[in-house]
């Protein structure tokens, strides 16, 4: 016989625990439950971050120029290299454009040395997709 019991972990999830026994709470169960729940407050839940901001990197080889709006027809208002830094802030869509990521109609405002202004998503490098890290503006 074993009893079922479930076990809500910090991070949201829920682990069921099942004992060989009613009642039963031998050393390796308590064990299992404290080292799950322990990886559960150190991972944490992925939604519960904070959206914004987050600083990225430029990744396009050529590099990017900081536009004014959200499209390249904007005014530049500085060039960015390969590799430099920004603060995603959040992101809107725009024309489409095609760059290291691939080909999004997604830009991202950003800021880096007291100015804000977009870049195309595809220019820069998030780990992950925008809205993971950033609201939309």
């Amino acid at each position: 016989m074993f009893e079922t019991s479930n076990v809500r972990v910090p991070n949201g999830s829920t682990v069921t625990v099942h004992t060989p026994q009613p009642g039963w709470t031998g050393p390796g169960i308590v064990v299992a439950v404290v080292i799950l729940v322990v990886l559960g407050a150190i991972r944490g839940n992925p939604d519960d971050r904070p959206a914004t901001p987050r600083e990225v990197s430029i990744a396009q080889p050529e590099g990017i120029a900081l536009f004014a709006e959200p499209n390249a027809g904007s005014p530049k208002l500085a060039d960015l290299p390969v590799g430099r830094t920004v603060e995603v802030l959040c992101h809107t869509d725009g024309p489409e454009s095609v760059g290291w990521g691939g080909t999004s109609r997604i830009w991202d405002r950003v800021t880096i040395d007291g100015l804000t202004g977009f870049v195309p998503d595809t220019a820069v490098n998030t780990h992950v997709t925008v809205d993971k890290i950033a609201d939309p503006c």
